[in-house]
């Protein structure tokens, strides 16, 4: 009788939320009144949840732009939300790795038609999520996070939250204005109090265990530190925070019913996890980096990684279905996926949007083949990016690419500079190539300039990589490249060849020279040897790495080419700044060439 009348009840609710035009496409489970104790065991005896939206009217998709893309509906049903590019050459500044193209979020009211811009200038939206009253909203993309309270019609803690780089997020479930966020290097990272907008730091709160994502109403998925292996692991809480089953080590990403996938350490890894009956049964998807993961229509998973393209900057679209076999792999412009509510079609961020059919699991947009002419920076682009994937490739996994030292680094003359010497050197003396594993690279142009000739360019580049067995690591770099038959090659790295301070250097490595074949330094080594003075580089000596501004620059490192009737040798010479003014002659070797 009490099931009965229970079922009864459930019917009265949902027949008296007809008026809603959009309904959660969840699977209702009726349970006796212990349902909460009968969860706590292994096997959790519920269903799970879908997390795609059904479209009453299909009409108000179809009259969205190219431009424009649908992410989300408001529970009342009354209101769509939608992003819009913003025409900017920003992403342009963007070398490799997700380009920084700029959107603005539209608030569409559906009985009137009336529009509000929410905001804009932020980067491409790949996450959507409601707080439990239905009243604030949450987009999230490119480490940015805004949030939008639709009833006051303004974002909140604007400011505050552009602080952070925050990659995931999840609203608490018993508290509609307190939402937990996730960064880079912190997967339990800030919590923010909308109400009194307070931001608190993850060491200035007793919650160890942050929650990620909804499993039903009654259950969510969590992040939990798990201080004896010094892992993250991915736990079912209730809504009071209790632990009611512990996944696996891994960050939490998405959920479909009772499947789920996690990414691992540093983002590297993908985990598919079928049923959370069975956590022990883990798909690994790949162990490449993720830039993004989604579940889509009919519990399939789509998900980005990079192309091994070495010129191009572009990702792999991969979609498998509910079982881990693959269904499709495509050359996409972006690494971020904007998945629609109904979970059936979604776009891939990029210089052009791609659509994707999800249900077909194919690009309705494949524009790859399609692209004008290149043009001179997107030529010297793919030389930056040759370049420095060769050099990469090394220092990461230790892979000696010749083939490449050849097609993306050269030495010239006037001036001098010798970035393919400095390569082979590299590669010949083995530095540091421990690692083992993968790693994921973004280059960032951070100033640019050509000479007046057109054939030789000036750039300073940031690059950023993750490793899967190592610490993240950001380095600058200042490059001179030269156009040679048609293609550009990297002939100097920190040279500085036109500047002020160079031309001083050069002065003050000829009297060094003088002194030394005069038998005055390093002991006469090198008396009254024909010597010729070859590249001039700019280090830090503390660090030591190359300097990327040459005003910083407390060393320099000069190759010295010594002719005679034998035989040429290469020595380094290095000069230390002691003061302002003064550089002082401390090494010279023909040992570790590469280093200073």
């Amino acid at each position: 009788m009490k099931k009965i009348t229970f079922f009864l009840f459930l019917i009265l609710i949902l027949g008296g939320c007809t008026h809603q035009e959009v309904k959660e496409g969840q699977v209702y489970v009726v349970k006796d009144d212990d349902y909460m104790e009968e969860q706590v065991g292994d096997i959790l005896n519920i269903e799970g949840r879908i997390p795609f939206q059904k479209y009453v009217n299909q009409s108000f998709v179809d009259q969205m732009e190219i431009d424009q893309i649908l992410l989300t509906i408001a529970p009342n049903g009354k209101e769509l939300y939608f992003m819009e590019r913003i025409e900017t050459h920003d992403f342009t500044q963007v070398i490799k790795g997700n380009t920084g193209e700029q959107v603005r979020i539209i608030r569409k009211d559906i009985t009137t038609k009336d529009q509000k811009i929410v905001i804009q200038n932020i980067p491409f939206v790949s996450k959507v999520s409601w707080n439990i009253e239905g009243d604030m909203v949450a987009f999230g993309g490119g480490g940015i996070l805004t949030i939008y309270d639709r009833k006051n019609e303004n974002t909140i803690m604007k400011e505050k939250l552009a602080q952070d780089n925050i990659t995931n997020f999840f609203w608490s479930p018993i508290d509609a204005s307190k939402l937990y966020s996730e960064q880079q290097d912190l997967a339990n990272g800030s919590i923010y109090y909308l109400t009194s907008q307070k931001k608190v730091e993850a060491y200035e709160t007793r919650e160890e265990t942050y929650y990620k994502g909804k499993l039903d109403s009654n259950y969510y998925y969590g992040t939990k530190w798990d201080l004896g292996n010094g892992d993250i692991k991915t736990v079912i809480l209730d809504k009071q925070g209790k632990i009611i089953k512990a996944l696996n080590s891994g960050r939490f990403r998405d959920a479909y019913e009772k499947s789920l996938v996690l990414v691992g350490d540093g983002g590297f890894g993908l985990f598919y996890i079928k049923d959370i009956n069975n956590s022990q049964e883990v798909i690994t998807l790949t162990e490449e980096y993720i830039y993004d993961v989604k579940f889509i229509a009919d519990g399939n998973i789509a998900y980005t990684t990079k192309a091994e393209d070495i010129e191009a900057n572009l990702f792999y679209l991969n979609i498998v279905n509910n079982s881990g076999r693959q269904l499709k792999k495509s050359k996409v412009y972006g690494g971020s996926i904007a998945v629609l509510p109904d979970g059936k079609t979604g776009y891939i961020s990029g210089p052009q949007w791609q659509q994707v059919d999800f249900v077909e699991a194919k690009l309705i947009t494949d524009s790859l083949g399609e692209e004008e002419e290149l043009d001179e920076i997107k030529d010297i682009y793919k030389g930056i990016r040759g370049a420095m994937i060769t050099l990469y490739d090394f220092r990461m996994e230790g892979k000696e690419n010749w083939n490449n030292l050849k097609k993306y680094f050269i030495n010239t003359d006037s001036p001098n500079q010798w970035a393919y010497f400095d390569m082979e050197n590299i590669f010949k003396e083995k530095v540091d190539t421990s690692f083992t594993g993968y790693y994921a690279m973004d280059i960032y142009l951070k100033s640019y300039a050509m000479d007046s000739g057109g054939d030789r360019v000036s750039v300073k580049v940031s690059v950023n990589t993750k490793h899967s067995h190592a610490r993240p690591m950001m380095l600058d770099y200042a490059l001179e490249l030269i156009k040679s038959q048609g293609a550009w090659y990297v002939t100097g790295f920190s040279t500085f060849p036109y500047s002020t301070e160079e031309n001083k250097i050069e002065e003050i490595v000829k009297e060094t020279v003088e002194k030394i074949q005069m038998g005055k330094l390093f002991s006469g080594k090198l008396e009254n040897q024909n010597i010729t003075i070859g590249q001039i580089q700019f280090w830090l000596r503390g660090l030591p790495r190359l300097a990327s501004n040459v005003e910083s620059a407390d060393a320099v490192k000069v190759f010295l080419q010594v002719n005679n009737q034998e035989k040429q040798e290469v020595y380094k010479l290095v000069l230390e700044k002691v003061n302002q003014s003064y550089w002082k002659p401390i090494n010279l070797s023909r040992e570790d060439l590469s280093s200073l």
